[in-house]
């Protein structure tokens, strides 16, 4: 007999394969054409403080609550009517990718503080 409680928490992880590594090489690919055309347009490479500190508070607002969503998705599909459980895969990985996109947020707050007190560019963490 099949247990539907397992059945339907390894979607998540069997949807996150199926699109979320095809996705993955797609992004990774298009920054490998973008690079040797900008370098043939001769575009300097302009990454401000204010640029990475965006891209650090987007990622980490994304991982934060891709994280949670994993965590919580089991209880909302419990309160709509399925029968489902947290497994324990699920919410180790789901703890993970929350800590990733908070020790992100941290950064981002940590380095907006900084850059507030700093006089000039005196931050350039890459």
């Amino acid at each position: 007999m099949i247990n539907r409680c397992n059945l339907m928490t390894d979607w998540p992880i069997i949807l996150l394969i199926m699109e979320g590594i095809p996705f993955l090489a797609f992004v990774y690919y298009l920054e490998y054409k973008k690079k040797p055309r900008l370098l043939d347009l001769d575009v300097p490479k302009d990454d401000s403080l204010d640029v990475r500190l965006e891209r650090r508070l987007t990622s980490g607002l994304f991982l934060s609550l891709a994280g949670a969503s994993i965590v919580t998705s089991p209880a909302i599909a419990r309160i709509a009517g399925m029968e489902v459980g947290l497994t324990f895969e699920l919410l180790i990985m789901g703890i993970v990718i929350l800590s990733a996109g908070l020790a992100m947020l941290l950064g981002y707050g940590i380095l907006k503080g900084r850059s507030a007190y700093s006089s000039g560019d005196a931050l350039e963490f890459k």
